[in-house]
């Protein structure tokens, strides 16, 4: 792997294992960011060679980017970092003749509607849906498809502007906020286009899915936990699935089924489903590794895959090493408020100094204001365990979450 040289666009959240894989497997990194602020923002500074500043949402940026700098012809792989950025960073690819994701199956992956539709042309099992840009047309395709319903935007993520739907009050409601949704990170446009979809009833399962060739090399489900409704706030992640295992094969064969119908023949996916009583049906496709830890942290807990690095592997066309090294389990419980104040203390804390605790953040402290979380972004923290079986580090997760107790300050009122 040495003297490779990759260019990344925008490492961030989970792209900035990207880079420490690149940098632990010896490559040169070359970083494309918005910022030069950026590599402190996310915390990937120190880890890369060079920095170029462009656009990231645009991408004639990109490409100028690297043909006016010393690396134009002189690097091996570019790979999107952020999942906003994949659309035009394979559109780029495709430009530069670099091997990767079509621009077309990352358009498919980026833009929910997109998928929908080629998912009901190929005879993916999923959810009914419409697209509608106004109020009207919600509320139609709402009473054909009956309620309850979805409402969310296409192509935004972290459970952003995402509405369980009851009745047609709640529609023009949601419909309202939505619209005012006009930007999601990283200043992305957040189009005027959303996706309304029959609300599938059943377990939700993530199946983290790699491709070489079109056929599986890895493939493993996710046990998924999320905030009661309205809200869809992931809050527990068990690698691999503690329950469901009779239908694991059913639920992988129809991940990939639905990772192929949308173009992307190499690489990892992270594939949202249900099991509803008509069996598994997609939720999403996102052709990039699994956010939320489960990629970072839970297979590698779990099996001793590193995906990031297997993902540099494929785009490098260098053999794949994706054999189970072990078999355990690892589980993420994150914290979250159960109402609107001011933190007035947090304990517990001495809980965390525990072995079967492979890594724990706390994002919140005494005096700032939480609330019920609507989206990931309103999370206070996470604690990742590892354990024998599923069953174990879910148990142990849910134990360590609970054992931390957050009070909430007493507050004057202005009179």
């Amino acid at each position: 792997m040495a003297n490779k040289r990759i260019v990344f666009v925008e490492p961030s959240f989970y792209g900035v294992s990207f880079v420490k894989e690149a940098k632990a497997l010896g490559s040169d990194v070359v970083v494309i960011a918005s910022s030069k602020d950026n590599p402190t923002l996310y915390g990937y500074e120190g880890l890369y060679d060079d920095l170029l500043v462009a656009d990231i949402r645009d991408a004639d940026s990109i490409y100028e980017a690297i043909v006016n700098s010393p690396y134009h012809g002189q690097f091996q792989a570019l790979i999107p970092a952020t999942d906003y950025a994949s659309a035009v960073t394979a559109e780029v690819g495709e430009r530069l003749g670099i091997p990767g994701t079509s621009a077309d199956a990352a358009l498919n992956a980026r833009n929910k509607d997109r998928a929908r539709q080629v998912f009901a042309q190929q005879q993916v099992p999923s959810a009914q849906f419409a697209v509608v840009s106004q109020l009207d047309e919600a509320l139609t395709a709402a009473a054909e498809i009956g309620y309850p319903v979805v409402l969310k935007p296409t192509n935004a993520a972290s459970s952003q502007g995402v509405y369980f739907v009851e009745d047609e009050q709640n529609l023009r409601h949601a419909f309202a906020e939505l619209r005012a949704f006009k930007t999601t990170y990283m200043d992305f446009k957040v189009r005027d286009e959303y996706l309304l979809e029959e609300y599938l009833t059943g377990p939700e399962f993530s199946v983290e899915i790699f491709l070489d060739e079109g056929e599986i090399a890895f493939a493993e489900i996710t046990e998924k936990h999320t905030s009661d409704l309205p809200y869809f706030v992931e809050t527990l992640h068990v690698f691999p699935s503690s329950i469901y295992q009779e239908q694991r094969h059913e639920m992988i064969h129809v991940a990939r089924q639905a990772v192929v119908a949308i173009g992307i023949q190499n690489g990892p996916a992270h594939v949202e489903l249900k099991y509803t009583q008509a069996g598994a049906k997609i939720i999403e496709v996102n052709g990039r590794p699994g956010g939320d830890n489960i990629t970072s942290d839970l297979i590698v807990n779990a099996y001793g895959i590193h995906v990031f690095r297997e993902t540099i592997r494929k785009y490098l066309s260098q053999p794949l090493q994706i054999d189970k090294q072990q078999i355990q389990a690892s589980a993420i419980g994150y914290l979250v408020a159960d109402r609107k104040g001011l933190v007035g203390s947090i304990t517990g804390l001495e809980h965390l100094e525990h072995p079967q605790i492979t890594r724990y953040q706390i994002q919140v402290q005494e005096g700032d204001s939480v609330d019920i979380a609507r989206s990931s972004d309103d999370r206070l923290g996470y604690i990742i365990v590892q354990a024998d079986t599923p069953e174990a580090a879910r148990d142990l997760a849910k134990e360590f979450v609970s054992r931390i107790e957050i009070s909430y300050a007493e507050v004057e009122e202005v009179v």
